[in-house]
């Protein structure tokens, strides 16, 4: 396999094989595209056609300064040939600009040839890569700098020398790579990690760019902390013509059938006694000392809350010189840390704690006032909070499929139980791989599971409204959750492109014969199709009356038809599902 891999790059190398493609980034602030990325990929029906692959066939064989000034050439003639007045964002590892290998002349005759401006272009560095002469790579940046290049610092915080190469190289742009923004809806580490970016991003006069948003609850955050320059599949994938999708920059409400029951502050009150405003600090420090787990005490006039006193402030006061003689007899108001936080007791969890978050980038308040209406109810304490959201997400990576880290068995019949029982439109469906072992016995488990993890990205890629629900039942099985009115569309987009995808791991020998020989059930040798995908889809209307056991089962009866059916589709009078079986002859 490596050897034809090696053969394939030196083919595309030298017929110039590579197509750029463009992904839009998107300014937040002034609704509009402010600039596009270069992403370069082999031949659609070429193992090298993903990006990764294609780059770390050329790292191996040692070819990737060529490979780069090849998709460098290309993306400028594609770029030229749009007209696009934006930004255009190429990527150029460390490597490329050393003084040994950069050429500026070429350079400038590459922008003259496409009749380019130095200053449209913004040159990415990426942190993934070590720097090895960071003072070579400082000499060529000033030359860009000078020429009018624009510098990026791409996917921070992924790699080798994050601060570091920030402070010496001093880019106009840096990109957070996209791991920092997946799901930090529902992560306060990365909340807080991304928040101290932008505190820095702002104190060294940098713009800072956010990569791989791709749902609502992201952009939400990001936007939410001040960046407006956002990147991801919520606004447009790579594809040959610079286009974008602005929908997302328009002001929707939330999704107000939010499916799991989430919990609320409330499940973390506990009712301390409160304490009237004009009691005195010896009263609150008797208090604070009969009940040592109190650290806490609240104040409240008429029902509302006015604060909190605090333990540590009460001793703090009271050991200084004389501090009990001066202070135990002033009113408790003299010392209430009017600054509390005060939350609903229908607030949900998450909630809560972007506000704790939000309320003070300095100190983390240990505790906060529930109230009801307004009123007084009790306290929560922040430890608790984190506990409680932290099982939760033990919770859910201990179902969580191993290999494609997708909910498994559980959480999906958690999931399907919770809309059956909401009474809200939705479709299930069930995709099974057809021929499957075969491949597996072909090429080996390695690639057995880059098929799985293939058919995992497609599922994302294609279900991805915040209501979707993706799961991975095991093995080659994979559940979708979806209220989407293109779910049929959509399976049929998924089954085509895992097709289509599927055929870069065979051989060519493989490819011609159109068929695999392996053993089957018996021990004996047959001949095998090559792996297509099943899709089984059973809807449910909002007067539906089955269990999610009986869903579970209608689907699985689907699957096991449409991997059988002849013409490729087929109807349960009873469930009165779509099922069809895409599993043409490639």
């Amino acid at each position: 396999m490596q050897d034809f891999l090696s053969q394939e790059l030196k083919r595309l190398l030298s017929d110039q094989d590579v197509t750029t493609l463009f992904q839009p980034i998107i300014n937040t602030d002034n609704k509009n595209v402010f600039g596009y990325e270069a992403l370069s990929r082999g031949p659609s029906d070429s193992p090298l056609h993903p990006a990764q692959m294609l780059f770390e066939t050329a790292e191996r064989c040692n070819r990737t300064l060529e490979l780069e000034a090849l998709c460098l050439r290309i993306a400028a003639r594609t770029w030229s040939g749009q007209g696009a007045p934006q930004k255009l964002f190429v990527n150029v590892s460390p490597a490329k600009l050393m003084p040994a290998e950069f050429e500026p002349l070429r350079l400038k005759n590459l922008l003259a040839v496409n009749g380019l401006k130095a200053s449209d272009i913004v040159i990415e560095i990426s942190e993934r890569y070590p720097t090895t002469d960071p003072c070579g790579l400082q000499k060529t940046l000033a030359w860009l700098r000078a020429e009018g290049f624009l510098i990026a610092i791409d996917d921070l915080g992924s790699g080798y020398s994050g601060l570091k190469l920030w402070s010496e190289l001093k880019p106009d742009f840096v990109k957070i790579d996209r791991h920092f923004i997946r799901d930090i809806q529902d992560d306060l580490v990365k909340r807080e990690f991304l928040r101290s970016v932008v505190e820095l991003a702002d104190r060294l006069g940098c713009t800072l760019i956010a990569e791989g948003v791709e749902t609502d609850a992201e952009f939400r955050v990001v936007s939410g902390m001040g960046i407006s320059l956002i990147q991801g599949f919520l606004f447009g994938r790579p594809k040959p013509i610079p286009t974008a999708c602005l929908d997302p920059l328009e002001v929707h409400p939330l999704f107000s059938g939010q499916l799991p029951q989430r919990e609320k502050a409330g499940t973390l009150c506990t009712h301390i006694e409160p304490i009237a405003g004009d009691a005195t600090l010896q009263h609150a420090w008797a208090r604070l000392q009969d009940e040592p787990g109190m650290f806490a005490l609240p104040v409240v006039d008429n029902g509302r809350p006015l604060g909190l006193v605090h333990k540590w402030r009460v001793l703090e006061t009271f050991s200084t010189p004389y501090g009990r003689a001066l202070y135990e007899k002033r009113r408790v108001s003299q010392m209430l840390n009017s600054d509390a936080l005060v939350v609903d007791y229908d607030m949900p969890l998450e909630e809560v704690s972007q506000r704790l978050i939000d309320d003070d980038v300095h100190y983390l308040k240990q505790h906060f006032i529930i109230t009801r209406n307004g009123e007084y109810v009790g306290l929560g304490a922040t430890r608790s909070l984190l506990q409680q959201i932290t099982a939760r997400k033990i919770e859910k990576a201990r179902y969580a499929n191993p290999l494609t880290l997708l909910p498994g068995n559980v959480p999906i019949q958690q999931a399907l139980a919770t809309r059956a029982r909401n009474d809200i439109p939705f479709t299930l469906m069930y995709f099974d791989i057809n021929a499957f072992k075969p491949l597996n016995d072909l090429l080996g488990y390695r690639v057995g599971d880059q098929v799985i993890l293939l058919l995992s990205d497609l599922l994302l890629e294609h279900f991805c409204a915040d209501t979707d629900f993706v799961g991975h039942i095991g093995g080659d099985d994979f559940v979708v959750i979806t209220s989407s009115h293109s779910a049929a569309s959509l399976a049929r987009s998924v089954q085509g492109s895992f097709i289509a995808k599927t055929r870069h791991f065979y051989t060519a020998d493989v490819l011609q014969s159109n068929c695999v020989e392996s053993e089957d059930r018996n021990g004996q040798v047959s001949r095998f199709p090559l792996v297509s995908l099943s899709a089984g889809l059973v809807e449910a209307g909002p007067a539906d009356s089955r269990t999610a056991d009986q869903l579970s089962d209608a689907a699985s009866f689907a699957k096991k038809r449409a991997k059988t059916c002849p013409g490729f589709c087929f109807t349960d009078p009873a469930a009165k599902p779509w099922v069809t079986n895409l599993a043409v002859r490639a």
